[in-house]
């Protein structure tokens, strides 16, 4: 999406942002989330319905619990994250079995062969590792043992739901360019500034 049609997305409509676990990890993505909550309220302020909603799939939730426990060790306070997502409003999406049987469909759309399953996993496997592409054919085996990417978990429970899913990690060699509603944490940030500038002159002018 270009960034005038995700400016009029979140201008014209309801819509619900699901953060990626790369856009959860940035340090400004609370602030991002703090926006959002900003434009709502001038928003409700203007008496209108549309407002942003914010949440956090299952599969990206538990990666960035996993980084805190590492982060704090002992330290770490599950009962502070749930006060902190709470505060804001962002709500942790469960994985359904409605979500799974999702999740395999799309798969299938973009690989309707285990053996191009299993050359995608390997390949990913290889990139992570640092290996330069021009080097894959030295790697022995077909794929079939390694694991497969949290991401499609995440990105087909956003889709399955119609939300816009912000993301810094877009995947590799166009792995989600069928996934239409998908946008960069920089482009929703820009957009939310906008919007949330618009409705305070529009508020003032009122007042």
């Amino acid at each position: 999406m270009t960034p005038d049609e995700i400016h009029e997305l979140l201008q014209a409509g309801d819509v619900t942002l699901a953060f990626d676990t790369s856009v959860t990890i940035r340090r400004g993505f609370l602030p991002l989330c703090d926006l959002a909550n900003r434009v709502n309220e001038l928003r409700q302020a203007l008496q209108s319905p549309v407002r942003i909603g914010l949440c956090v799939p299952a599969a990206a939730h538990t990666e960035r619990l996993f980084d805190l426990c590492q982060e704090h060790g002992d330290a770490y306070d599950e009962e502070f994250v749930r006060t902190v997502l709470h505060q804001r409003g962002i709500e942790v999406l469960s994985y359904t079995a409605k979500d799974a049987e999702h999740c395999a469909k799309l798969l299938y759309q973009r690989f309707q062969t285990s053996q191009e399953w299993h050359a995608f996993k390997k390949r990913r496997c290889l990139e992570c590792a640092g290996l330069a592409p021009q080097h894959y054919h030295l790697a022995q085996g077909t794929g079939r043992r390694c694991n497969a990417p949290v991401d499609w978990l995440i990105v087909s429970q956003a889709h399955r739901q119609g939300m816009l899913l912000v993301m810094d990690d877009r995947g590799r060699g166009g792995e989600f360019d069928h996934i239409e509603r998908k946008v960069r944490y920089s482009d929703v940030r820009d957009a939310l500034a906008q919007i949330h500038d618009e409705l305070s002159r529009q508020l003032a002018h009122i007042g």
